[in-house]
């Protein structure tokens, strides 16, 4: 049996399961996107449900990927949240 993969939540720093939260991505020109598929190229950050609201007021991201992150990619977390 396989173990399943767990990932540290970028906001409130607990190990969750992978399949459950939401992967932020940036890309080698610079670029940060939404992951759906989990599987793109580049430095990734994770976000578990619960956190969505708090990541933009953490600024968990900026730290993560050490730049600052649009406010647009923010709102795509939250609307993530609110089932869109």
């Amino acid at each position: 049996m396989r173990n399943k993969p767990f990932r540290m939540c970028a906001v409130c720093r607990e190990m969750t399961e992978k399949k459950g939260m939401l992967r932020i991505v940036l890309n080698k020109e610079g670029i940060i996107n939404i992951d759906e598929s989990g599987k793109m190229n580049g430095r990734g950050a994770y976000i578990c449900d619960g956190c969505t609201k708090e990541a933009a007021q953490s600024k968990a991201l900026e730290r993560s990927f050490k730049r600052s992150v649009p406010k647009e990619i923010y709102k795509l977390i939250e609307g993530r949240s609110n089932g869109n």
